[in-house]
């Protein structure tokens, strides 16, 4: 310990007498080090961490399959036959997220997040509530009291932290919920709810005409000794009973379970630990900088290895010295990289993309600070440990000559730096042709046409309570009052309402007849997603019409036969050579209206095509999707559109003032125009093509330093040998050629080597790519031609200063 304590001492000092040395390597290693360790903390908060609960290897996520490979929702009875017939587990709760609408005497009124899920629902998690109690056994009974347990973040940030919250009623979408606890800040599932409620299935989920409906998730905990594979088995095969029972709903669906972990993280697997190695090619790259700075170090220190030998350093210890001075200096990278690291995690967690899963688990935790002091000592003995053998096999009598300009350690030590340069630019190809594909990628998707036009559109979304607006009539009223007092504001070209809008990933998916075709017990049932809009929709929104008639308002009356409007995605698939106009299709739903004991007909007339919108996201295909007017299906979650001339902010306030004015218990929610929509949809893909842009431009800047560095070094080597060159009659543009020559050679030994290794890495990063092969010539092409650039300027500085070296002066320092 005494020993290595004196190392410790020694290297400090040696690094303190070379401040400029010491300040830019622990810059390169702070650099690399802290973008390792920030990229460490989001796939420890997303991928590694485990979930908050006891035993969360228990807890499955259970849903069915349908047409896509990933587990979905099921209807309520095919729930409860899951749960009543499956022997794999504990116990299950089913689940359906939303919103409500929580209005207090005096106080604007707040749209909630609400997660309406079974009574089991905390007990299976293994999640007691921080004040309070969970829901009670039957308390998801359809005639038992309504309880609320409210998230920690609104007990606070509404209730000021209230203890006495506990025992009092709120008021949520008009009905009176009593708050029976309050969830421990850790528990966010499912959908960062503001508020859990009783999920009561009542007489519509559970009616024999509705078991097609899908809307429910569902997250069991399976008994002790269950496999995920055991449990997903067991599911299939109940819901192959049901598929045999009921073919028309079930026959293309099959029960499934997942580790709720590996459900939440969803896709993004793939990509993060395509970005940790990205980020691990950059702290190779700085590896081989900080090398190639140690090897020139210790090319002026020959004179002091020389002394210790001769005063009986054996080869280990000065090894071990040399090493001990690079982990020192990978110790002061990492905490300056740790200030990084830590500014960069909060970024991400401020601004992550949509779609990033388990954000709020992103923190420089005990794990992450492990990770980066291990990281730290491998790095230091990493790039450490070439120069340190280096040194360490230089014979005694060679470092006590004064001329040893061409000694075979040199030229050694000079391999070796060409190496670790040829090895930087590899790996800056593989990251640059990586970035550049997803840049493509990007630009690619931003350019896809979504269908309508964005520009001055802003939309808001409100949710009806059914306890003030039970009727259709209610809803349609106070669309239609919205929508006419937008129109009345100055500067407002058109206004519209619907369902849902475009990009949102929601939406009503049903089963649907053609009228006329009969279909064979073995085939698929044709589905379609189903939009309820107004008669101005496709005008405000600026759709086109591709053949037939857009329905008018006096249309949208459920008095009247329903018109509907069908997109060309439909038409392909279902009407590849015939005409779909005039066609009859008959919708699979029902909707009571306000004369008790009418039935919405579901049989409408298709009399326009209309071009596809992106209904899911700008990089989805378009699916099938029928139009009906917003009259004949007002729903209680509406989305109003407002396309004007003035300012956002003006309409804005104006829409808030008009929702006040008819329903002061009203909150709007989702405020935003169009294009930030569009912004917000390719969110994710922007995250991870900004990290590894980022990531290659670090690349490119520590491999042309690297360049850079070895041809300096080159040249002051070199400094008799071109000065006699000159004196001989070499003009300075030859000289300058000489050394361009060498420092393109290495560039071009490493750009091959990293073409041959990206088109095959490339393919790694291939689903996340948008319109672009892994391939891609113009990316290939691009990166050739930018490292050779960059090369090219930093082999020109060296070589400008070659060329102008005095023959004179050269021979007199020899």
């Amino acid at each position: 310990m005494d020993i290595l304590l004196q190392d410790v001492r020694y290297a400090a000092r040696k690094l303190f007498r070379t401040p400029g040395f010491t300040t830019i390597t622990v810059a390169t290693l702070a650099l690399a080090i802290g973008a390792t360790t920030a990229v460490f903390s989001i796939i420890n908060g997303v991928l590694l961490k485990p979930l908050p609960f006891p035993r969360p290897d228990e807890i499955v996520a259970v849903g069915s399959y349908g047409r896509e490979p990933r587990l979905s929702s099921m209807s309520p009875l095919d729930f409860i036959d899951c749960r009543d017939q499956s022997r794999s587990f504990v116990g299950m709760a089913a689940i359906n997220t939303g919103t409500t609408n929580l209005t207090a005497a005096g106080a604007q009124p707040l749209r909630l997040n609400a997660a309406w899920v079974g009574a089991q629902f905390f007990e299976l998690l293994g999640v007691n509530p921080a004040l309070g109690r969970p829901f009670a056994v039957n308390e998801d009974a359809e005639s038992a009291p309504r309880a609320a347990v409210l998230s920690d973040r609104i007990w606070h940030s509404q209730f000021n932290g209230d203890r006495r919250i506990v025992g009092q009623t709120i008021s949520l979408d008009g009905n009176l919920y009593n708050v029976v606890g309050v969830a421990p800040p850790s528990l966010t599932y499912p959908n960062h709810p503001d508020v859990w409620l009783p999920l009561k299935f009542e007489s519509w989920m559970v009616s024999p005409d509705n078991r097609g409906a899908h809307f429910l998730t569902g997250v069991a905990r399976m008994k002790p000794g269950v496999t995920v594979d055991a449990a997903s088995g067991d599911l299939a095969t109940i819901a192959g009973r049901l598929a045999t029972q009921f073919p028309e709903s079930n026959g293309e669906f099959r029960g499934g379970a997942k580790l709720l972990a590996d459900q939440l993280i969803g896709d993004v697997r793939r990509a993060l630990y395509t970005m940790f190695g990205a980020v691990g090619f950059v702290l190779l790259i700085a590896c081989a900088n900080v090398a190639n700075l140690l090897l020139v170090r210790a090319a002026g220190r020959e004179t002091e290895m020389a002394v210790r030998t001769a005063l009986g350093a054996g080869r280990g210890r000065i090894i071990r010295q040399l090493i001990t001075e690079s982990v020192l200096l990978s110790l002061a990278g990492t905490l300056i990289g740790g200030a990084i690291a830590a500014w960069s995690v909060d970024a991400v967690v401020a601004f992550g993309p949509r779609g990033l899963p388990r954000l709020d688990d992103i923190v420089i935790d005990a794990r992450v600070l492990g990770f980066s002091v291990v990281l730290a000592v491998v790095t230091g003995v990493l790039f450490g440990l070439v120069p340190a053998l280096h040194a360490g096999r230089t014979e005694l009598g060679q470092m006590l000559k004064e001329s040893v300009r061409g000694s075979s350690g040199r030229r050694g030590a000079q391999r070796t730096r060409s190496m670790l340069v040829i090895s930087e630019m590899a790996l800056a190809v593989v990251l640059l042709v990586g970035a550049g594909l997803m840049i493509r990628s990007f630009v690619k998707l931003i350019k896809v046409d979504p269908g309508f036009r964005t520009e001055h559109l802003v939309s808001f979304a409100v949710s009806l309570p059914d306890l003030k607006y039970p009727y259709d009539r209610d809803r349609n009223r106070f669309a239609g009052s919205v929508t006419e007092r937008l129109a009345a504001f100055a500067g407002t070209q058109a206004t519209a309402v619907s369902f849902d809008r475009p990009l949102q990933r929601r939406g009503i998916r049903l089963g649907f007849d053609i009228d006329g075709r009969p279909s064979s017990p073995g085939d698929r049932r044709m589905v379609t997603g189903v939009h309820p809009v107004s008669a101005s929709y496709f005008s405000a929104l600026g759709i086109r019409l591709v053949r037939g008639r857009l329905y008018t308002h006096a249309e949208e009356s459920f008095s009247v036969p329903p018109v509907l409007v069908v997109n060309e995605a439909l038409v392909r698939k279902y009407f590849p050579n015939e005409n779909a106009i005039g066609k009859h299709l008959t919708l699979g739903i029902g909707h009571d209206t306000a004369q008790k004991g009418t039935e919405v007909t579901t049989r409408g007339e298709i009399v326009g095509i209309i071009a596809d919108v992106k209904q899911l996201d700008l990089a989805a295909p378009a699916a099938p999707d029928v139009y009906v007017p917003f009259g004949v299906l007002p729903l209680n979650d509406m989305n109003f559109f407002v396309r004007s001339t003035v300012e956002t902010g003006a309409i804005t306030a104006a829409i808030r003032s008009a929702v006040r004015d008819l329903d002061p218990e009203m909150p709007i929610y989702d405020v935003s125009t169009m294009d930030q929509m569009i912004a917000e949809s390719v969110s994710q893909p922007r995250f991870y093509m900004t990290l590894l842009g980022a990531f290659a431009t670090l690349a490119l800047l520590l491999a042309a330093l690297g360049i850079y560095g070895v041809i300096s070094y080159v040249v002051s080597q070199r400094t008799r040998e071109l000065g006699i060159r000159i004196a001989l009659g070499a003009t300075r543009e030859r000289v300058m050629r000489l050394v361009l020559n060498q420092g393109l050679a290495l560039t071009i030994a490493g750009i091959a080597i990293g073409l041959a290794g990206s088109y095959w890495l490339a393919r790694l990063i291939s689903k996340l790519l948008f319109g672009v092969t892994p391939a891609d010539p113009l990316t290939f092409g691009s990166v050739a031609s930018v490292l050779l650039a960059v090369a090219w300027l930093a082999s020109y500085l060296p070589a400008r200063r070659a060329a102008r070296v005095d023959p004179v002066v050269a021979m007199r320092a020899e």
